[in-house]
């Protein structure tokens, strides 16, 4: 808004669907009379009553807050927002915390609490959920960034904990029965090797695992778990987890079988330490992998597409700065958002 003294005042009473009145529109400038004032209070107050507003009821889905879970099971569905939101339970759409929240602050959902249903549970009672992680995983971080994804149009859920690729049984080489071994046989060879020593060539192999059913090394290579080859693999002492898989919104997404998400956040305050190298190798080494295509902008690394990738939300107490991390660079693509928008509105 400019400072021009020609300049006309807003006029809220438009919000509530009023008629305008008749007399000119306050102005900039224009030296105060008992009327205009008036008109100043009365648009003032339109404003207010107009913030006031609480969206009509008809049009939103209905549910009920649990305070054992802190899940809100839906009992009354209205409009699309529950076709991207939610999961199954006993028959019943079901909202973690976040996603209740979200609709709440949307006026897309009203939610009562299971032990009185004419009490309705507010936004606020929803952050402090949050705020103190009572469901032991949300927090209000977490929040943040799941909120402002939801409203530039991603489809968000919660990770899923990784899983190691096994090879199905049938495809493992058939192994022949192993021989039985007598229990006499296991006494002799343990008194040969106690009279001979182990430096004396007359000495009997012992068997190599505890119930002596394998007594040489093929067999017993043939019973350990292939690991899938990739540079970034490291035998790690914790299982690493992402916090949102993230979706691009299309028309053949179903919640039953999502797939592979396009991209993986990890969620951390902006005070606290990044991810250490450690870390970092072993959420490369359980990255998820998935085909990049050139919209991600992955450039400028040795690997190329082939490069595994997630991306790390820090989290200010007024914004949300996203960095890609790939394996061998590291890319600040909140900039990278800014530049294009730029581009796009070049006077804004």
């Amino acid at each position: 808004m400019s400072d021009s003294e020609d300049e006309q005042l807003i006029d809220y009473s438009q919000l509530l669907n009023k008629k305008r009145s008749k007399k000119s529109a306050l102005k900039r400038g224009v030296k105060s009379s008992t009327s205009s004032t008036d008109q100043l209070a009365n648009a003032r107050q339109a404003l207010f009553d107009c913030l006031s507003q609480t969206a009509s009821q008809k049009n939103a889905s209905h549910g009920h807050l649990s305070l054992q879970n802190y899940w809100t099971c839906i009992t009354r569905v209205k409009g699309t927002h529950l076709h991207t939101i939610g999961f199954s339970h006993q028959s019943h759409i079901t909202l973690y915390p976040e996603e209740a929240a979200f609709l709440v602050s949307r006026n897309a959902l009203v939610v009562t609490k299971d032990t009185d249903p004419s009490q309705i549970v507010p936004f606020e009672e929803f952050c402090e959920i949050m705020c103190e992680s009572r469901d032991g995983w949300i927090t209000y971080d977490k929040y943040q960034v799941y909120a402002h994804l939801k409203r530039l149009g991603f489809i968000v859920m919660r990770s899923k904990p990784l899983k190691m690729t096994r090879p199905s049984p049938s495809i493992l080489p058939q192994q022949p029965n192993p021989p039985v071994v007598s229990v006499w046989k296991l006494i002799l060879d343990t008194i040969a090797q106690w009279i001979y020593g182990k430096s004396n060539a007359r000495c009997v192999m012992r068997p190599l695992v505890w119930d002596y059913r394998y007594r040489d090394y093929t067999r017993i290579y043939s019973t350990l778990q292939i690991v899938p080859s990739s540079p970034w693999y490291k035998p790690f002492y914790y299982t690493p987890s992402f916090d949102w898989d993230v979706y691009r919104p299309r028309t053949t997404w179903k919640k039953k079988d999502p797939g592979l998400p396009d991209f993986q956040v990890l969620v951390r305050d902006v005070h606290k330490r990044m991810p250490s190298l450690y870390e970092q190798n072993a959420l490369f080494s359980y990255c998820q992998r998935r085909n990049l295509d050139e919209s991600l902008n992955v450039r400028k690394t040795e690997l190329g597409n082939e490069a595994p990738t997630f991306i790390t939300a820090l989290v200010a107490e007024d914004s949300i700065t996203f960095l890609r991390l790939i394996g061998d660079s590291l890319a600040d693509i909140s900039m990278e958002q800014d530049i294009e928008r730029n581009k796009k509105n070049p006077n804004s």
